[in-house]
């Protein structure tokens, strides 16, 4: 039961990622354009960091979704399709293990 729920957890924790690394993208893109804002004027610095921040997160957004589709290893880890959409396979129980009568008969 423990197992069961910390395997979910931590594929929740992993869909979170995919707004995470946009985010991030995001926030590194409004603070280098930003940091050209003491040399222009206040309305043209917000405009400057918010085109970096848009310009981050499509960059950050768009090299995630490629991670994802070349990597299987990835996909899988994540339990998510190519296409970023989680599978469902979180609801569904590990199969049981088949009882193996060579395996009982040595104990």
């Amino acid at each position: 039961m423990v197992a069961r729920l910390a395997r979910l957890i931590l594929r929740l924790a992993g869909w979170v990622l995919t707004p995470l690394v946009v985010l991030a993208a995001a926030t590194l893109g409004a603070t280098v354009l930003s940091m050209v804002a003491p040399r222009v004027s206040v309305r043209t610095a917000l405009v400057l960091t918010a085109a970096g921040g848009m310009a981050g997160a499509v960059a950050g957004f768009w090299g995630w979704m490629r991670l994802l589709a070349r990597s299987r290893e990835l996909r899988d880890v994540l339990h998510v399709t190519a296409e970023g959409v989680p599978t469902d396979d979180v609801t569904t129980p590990p199969p049981e293990p088949a009882d193996d009568p060579a395996s009982t008969e040595s104990r």
